[in-house]
């Protein structure tokens, strides 16, 4: 299978109106390879997009809650097969945000740390609880612009989101010392050690 190829087609599909066709792309190359970063972001996007009309997307999927049952109970040992049925679950329900979010969770148990931030990345406009995720593996993945936007985006859908904002602060306080935004006249006689520790809360 030429991945890149199906993935071209899957976007082009998205940006003509047809999501229901993307989805069918992207979850053949998911299938083959769940941990694509790509493949994961454009399908839940597509999903997203599907959202109203459902009754097209269960179409294409062709499973019943019978057989999604009968694997997730077959497949719960196992973290690629809990990724594959928390995938269809979400492509059965667009409007289930949450099922998105678990199939990123899935994602990371699985060891897919790329396309769990894909995933996350689609829902992040949506949920502050995927922006903020989205910010944690962005972060993890030195990318720290992309979680500064992430974690800022979480605080914009939910103000209050105290771990998003601890996470934001943590993290532009070790972008500021990384980028040595302190000249050696302003650092001059300063605990350079104690600063980074305050900044970062982990003074008691």
């Amino acid at each position: 299978m030429n991945l890149k190829k199906h993935l071209d087609r899957a976007e082009q599909a998205l940006e003509k109106g047809q999501p229901d066709f993307s989805v069918e792309l992207c979850d053949q190359v998911l299938d083959f390879a769940p941990g694509d970063q790509r493949a994961a972001n454009l399908l839940a996007q597509a999903v997203l997009d599907c959202a109203e009309d459902k009754s097209k997307l269960l179409g294409k999927i062709g499973a019943g809650p019978a057989s999604i049952a009968a694997k997730f109970q077959k497949l719960i040992r196992n973290p690629d097969g809990e990724a594959r049925s928390m995938r269809r679950a979400f492509m059965r329900d667009g409007h289930s945000v949450d099922k998105g979010i678990s199939w990123a969770n899935a994602l990371e148990r699985a060891g897919y740390a790329g396309a769990a931030l894909g995933v996350y990345v689609a829902l992040a406009s949506r949920s502050g609880a995927a922006a903020r995720a989205a910010g944690d593996l962005a972060a993890a993945q030195g990318n720290i612009d992309d979680a500064l936007k992430h974690y800022q985006l979480a605080l914009d859908l939910n103000p209050r989101d105290t771990a998003a904002m601890r996470s934001r602060k943590n993290l532009a306080a070790e972008q500021a010392l990384q980028s040595k935004q302190y000249s050696d006249d302003t650092t001059s006689g300063l605990d350079t050690d104690a600063f980074r520790r305050a900044a970062l809360g982990e003074d008691s």
